[in-house]
């Protein structure tokens, strides 16, 4: 289903392997129910009526949770897919006393990477900079980031950009940010690191700014991080003609849960890089 979501998209291939699952008895699973609400949305032609019908299939389902992805999901639905923003900032709202939000899904940085997206995307500067205001509780990461910075790009205030990307640290050379992808038994720590994904963002909103200068001096910067060739070379391409002036591309891992779950490369080390 994943295959025929994000890399060959095929709802009709997605569907059949749902179909395929239910009927050997597999029970679906949360990811299950997210790739099926994403792909109702993010491949042509969008079926909203569809995806709500399979959300509500997911709350009366007793034996799973509906998580931060699912809301992710409704909400780039609407506020992207679909371009209605008012419905997007609905349904976050409708997040906080719903009955169905056991896991305490505000408290999840991949709902706040979506609103903010939907806003930095299709809102304006003031929308998105007063979501961001509410963030409080919630520890932010490189993807939350991401959006911003694209975000501020896209509303002309590169300066505002730069404050966001110099406000992050860099993790030790060779080590995946920790804190971006947080796994049981593991601590958090102290700042919001950069991804690769973090270094594209900041690069295409110089770009887009017309600072080609100062898009060679981040992509500098990340040559010294040490990350695998493929995952620098990727950025490079943005400066030698893999990108297209003036066009600044949404935030991070809304590129993409489908687009809110980046995929990572892997370096010689075993270590993920997104």
């Amino acid at each position: 289903m994943q295959f025929y979501l994000q890399t060959r998209p095929s709802r009709e291939k997605v569907l059949h392997y749902y179909t395929a699952l239910r009927q050997s008895g597999v029970q679906p699973s949360v990811h299950t129910y997210k790739l099926l609400l994403d792909a109702y949305h993010t491949i042509s032609p969008i079926d909203l009526t569809s995806m709500e019908r399979t959300f509500a299939e997911l709350c009366t389902d007793r034996s799973l949770q509906v998580q931060g992805t699912h809301w992710a999901s409704l909400i780039t639905a609407y506020g992207l897919s679909n371009s209605d923003v008012t419905k997007a900032l609905e349904v976050f709202d409708l997040i906080a006393t719903h009955p169905n939000n056991t896991t305490n899904a505000l408290s999840e940085p991949v709902v706040w990477e979506a609103i903010l997206n939907v806003l930095a995307t299709k809102g304006t500067l003031e929308q998105m900079e007063e979501m961001q205001s509410r963030m409080t509780g919630v520890k932010p990461t490189a993807y939350v980031y991401n959006v911003l910075i694209s975000g501020y790009a896209r509303h002309n205030a590169i300066e505002k950009a730069r404050e966001v990307f110099e406000s992050m640290v860099d993790s030790n050379v060779g080590v995946s940010a920790p804190n971006n992808h947080p796994t049981p038994g593991h601590s958090q720590v102290n700042g919001v690191y950069r991804e690769p994904s973090t270094y594209e963002s900041m690069i295409r909103a110089e770009l887009s700014t017309g600072s080609r200068e100062a898009a060679e001096g981040v992509i500098r910067r990340m040559e010294e991080r040490g990350y695998p060739a493929a995952v620098f070379f990727k950025a490079r391409s943005l400066l030698d003609g893999g990108y297209a002036s003036g066009h600044v591309v949404g935030g991070a891992g809304v590129q993409g849960m489908g687009s809110y779950f980046p995929v990572p490369s892997l370096g010689m080390d075993g270590q993920a890089y997104v």
